[in-house]
């Protein structure tokens, strides 16, 4: 009977234990939600610092194409047809345009990493030219590359020849406006050297041949390419036929020519050989400007012009002595003389004494003054009360 009982007594302890666990048991799940509650929340926060850099810094792709104009022919744009174009005062590989000029005319830039492509039929090297402002600048054949704040749309080139130095960028160039101190500005072909006229030529033809021809070797182009020019170049640009079969460019229907004897850009060792051959001015008259006087006419060396209170139209009355002191603006037999941005008057030629021609504005023959020095003097206005700046 004990023993029985002691059995009996140690079954419900037992089974008084299990009841116990098994209701601890069940309890056990309740801490999981807690536990999970954390890593839920880490998600998002892994998601914010995740670097994903490529939207936000994927650099923009330069591509040039070619855009047609039935006055202007062919020309540089970016890839959504915008008007690219080049400044005379720039040289190659470096830009000279800053500060107001680079809001009216603003850089075509390349961010870092960006690809720079060229579309088809741009045969010229794609380069760039660190900015003094430190951007990249894409040039083309080494000339920097810019918009104008004008145009609007797709097609305009409303910049095209702003000042007589701004122009559409040309997948050819084949005449660009160069210069030196002495002679200030004037044509120059795509190899730097300078390019010439020969009097003794008429208008769209060549009096050039066999030795001639070796010493001022003409500048040529290929049957059926348009010569194009760069900024400044305001003259027209043709071609003309010589008589050995070759396409010779003209400016102003006036053949070019280089010398042989000219080694570097800048050189015009072929000025004035024999009294025939020239320099070519891009323009025979252009403005200047002085805060006294206001704008005012002057040559392509950039010395001011003036009238004669004595002359009668197209009729110069200034002669010997005067004419040493009173230089005339002159121009070669055959030469149109050519204005410059803003000169919006007539120029014309007039023949003085024998057979030396001078450029009129308005019919008034121009001239210098021996005194003025540098461009912007104006030393000759009103002496004698008969001599004054001409006025555009």
């Amino acid at each position: 009977m004990f023993r029985k009982s002691q059995f009996m007594l140690f079954f419900i302890v037992v089974l008084a234990l299990l009841l116990i666990l098994a209701a601890c048991g069940g309890e056990s799940p309740a801490p999981e939600p807690a536990t999970a509650v954390p890593v839920q929340e880490a998600e998002p926060t892994q998601e914010v610092v995740s670097e994903e850099p490529e939207p936000e810094v994927e650099a923009t792709a330069v591509a040039l194409q070619l855009a047609e104009s039935g006055q202007l022919g062919s020309y540089l744009t970016d890839a959504a047809g915008m008007t690219l174009y080049t400044f005379a005062n720039d040289v190659p590989g470096t830009s000279n345009c800053y500060d107001q000029c680079a809001v009216a005319w603003p850089p075509l830039l390349l961010e870092e990493g960006a690809d720079l492509t060229a579309g088809e039929g741009i045969p010229g090297e794609l380069a760039t030219t660190e900015r003094e402002d430190g951007g990249e600048q894409v040039t083309y054949n080494g000339w920097p590359l810019y918009y104008w704040v004008n145009d609007a749309a797709p097609g305009d080139t409303t910049g095209h020849n702003v000042n007589n130095i701004w122009a559409v960028a040309y997948p050819d160039t084949l005449v660009f406006l160069g210069g030196n101190d002495e002679l200030g500005h004037f044509l120059v072909g795509s190899n730097g050297l300078t390019l010439y006229r020969f009097n003794p030529d008429e208008s769209g033809k060549s009096n050039c041949y066999d030795q001639c021809a070796l010493n001022w070797p003409p500048l040529l182009v290929a049957d059926g390419e348009r010569p194009t020019g760069n900024a400044g170049v305001v003259g027209e640009l043709g071609t003309t036929t010589r008589d050995d079969g070759d396409i010779q460019v003209t400016y102003n229907g006036m053949p070019l020519y280089y010398w042989v004897n000219d080694e570097a850009p800048g050189d015009a060792t072929g000025q004035g050989v024999n009294d025939v051959w020239f320099v070519v001015p891009p323009y025979s008259v252009r403005l200047g400007k002085t805060d006294e006087l206001g704008d005012f006419l002057t040559g392509a060396n950039g010395m001011t012009l003036y009238t004669f209170a004595m002359d009668e139209e197209n009729t110069s009355n200034c002669y010997d002595q005067c004419a040493v002191n009173w230089p005339p603006l002159l121009v070669q037999a055959g030469e149109a003389p050519v204005a410059g941005f803003g000169v919006t008057g007539e120029l014309g030629v007039t023949q003085r004494d024998g057979e030396t021609l001078q450029v009129t504005y308005n019919g008034m023959p121009l001239y210098y003054w021996i005194n003025d020095e540098a461009p912007g003097d104006t030393t000759g206005q009103g002496v004698n009360d008969v001599w004054f700046v001409a006025a555009p």
